[in-house]
């Protein structure tokens, strides 16, 4: 699993030829990995930065793709500042209080923080009620020629919680090998999603013919590598500190008061940008296609 990389911040001035913000006559500005005139590196703050060539996987020792009474399948464990977590309500949790605090799995700190983007990395196709009922559970669906939403659910689950915005799509498709898509593609449904433990779903529209006759081979499911499209929409890293802003006069002459956080040093200060955390891996990463009969 990841581990933390500390690279230290310093607020330094500029006082040479004050080229830099030069109406305070020596501006301030952050230096990462910074030292002092004496080349002693700086104790303070420090940013937590991350380590790509760690892996993003969640534990080794869960199931990979249990049935519906797998109480320790990789789905049900996401990423928490705590460390890997199993979601609450869940078989290994020993409570079927949804709401009660996760149970941490293996301690790690600030490992949502420093696990990179989010991935989607487990997936199950089921029903409006039921996550699991025809993959991996392997249970037949049963096609009408004119679906309800919710007949057939697709849930991605990333390792780490995401803030979903719009409508991102996924594709269902069909025939043995997956080959060609079916139907109308599957929209973000949020009333199905669980975005804060990670899981974010998608399902068939209504007015769909599932019958075997319009079905290829009577085979649906999901391509291991498949993309979720973003349809204008987004997928993004969860958040969870909070930062406090504070109005504060920027120091660019123009005395205009501005969103900002406010730094030690009186002169010194970050802009607030808007915008959500850091996108997520849209690219499918499952062990095997998702595939379930039509019957």
């Amino acid at each position: 699993m990841p581990y933390q990389k500390s690279f230290r911040i310093l607020l330094e001035e500029d006082n040479t030829d004050g080229s830099i913000l030069d109406s305070k006559g020596g501006a301030s500005f952050l230096s990462l990995n910074g030292t002092d005139t004496g080349g002693t590196m700086n104790a303070d703050s420090h940013l937590l930065g991350l380590d790509g060539t760690q892996s993003e996987g969640k534990p080794g020792w869960l199931s990979e793709n249990a049935d519906g009474g797998g109480d320790y399948a990789k789905r049900l464990v996401y990423a928490t500042n705590s460390g890997w977590v199993m979601s609450p309500g869940t078989g290994g949790t020993g409570s079927d209080n949804s709401n009660s605090q996760p149970e941490v799995l293996e301690c790690h700190r600030r490992l949502k923080d420093s696990i990179d983007v989010p991935s989607p990395l487990q997936l199950s196709i089921g029903t409006g009620s039921s996550k699991t009922t025809f993959y991996p559970d392997g249970d037949a669906f049963t096609g009408e020629a004119s679906s309800d939403v919710g007949d057939v659910v697709a849930y991605v689950y990333f390792n780490e919680p995401v803030n979903v915005m719009g409508t991102p799509q996924l594709q269902l498709k069909q025939a043995s090998a997956l080959g060609s898509n079916f139907g109308t593609i599957m929209d973000f449904n949020s009333s199905y999603s669980d975005e804060s433990n990670g899981v974010v779903a998608f399902a068939l529209p209504a007015g769909e013919d599932t019958q075997t006759s319009a079905v290829t081979n009577n085979t649906l499911g999901i391509i291991s590598t498949d993309a979720i499209s973003l349809n204008s929409g987004a997928i993004d890293k969860m958040t969870g500190d909070r930062i406090v802003l504070e109005d504060v006069i920027a120091s660019y002459s123009d005395n205009d008061t501005e969103a900002g956080i406010n730094l030690e040093n009186e002169h010194g200060h970050l802009l607030e940008e808007a915008g959500g955390g850091m996108a997520a891996d849209l690219t499918l990463a499952l062990e095997e296609n998702a595939t379930f009969t039509v019957s």
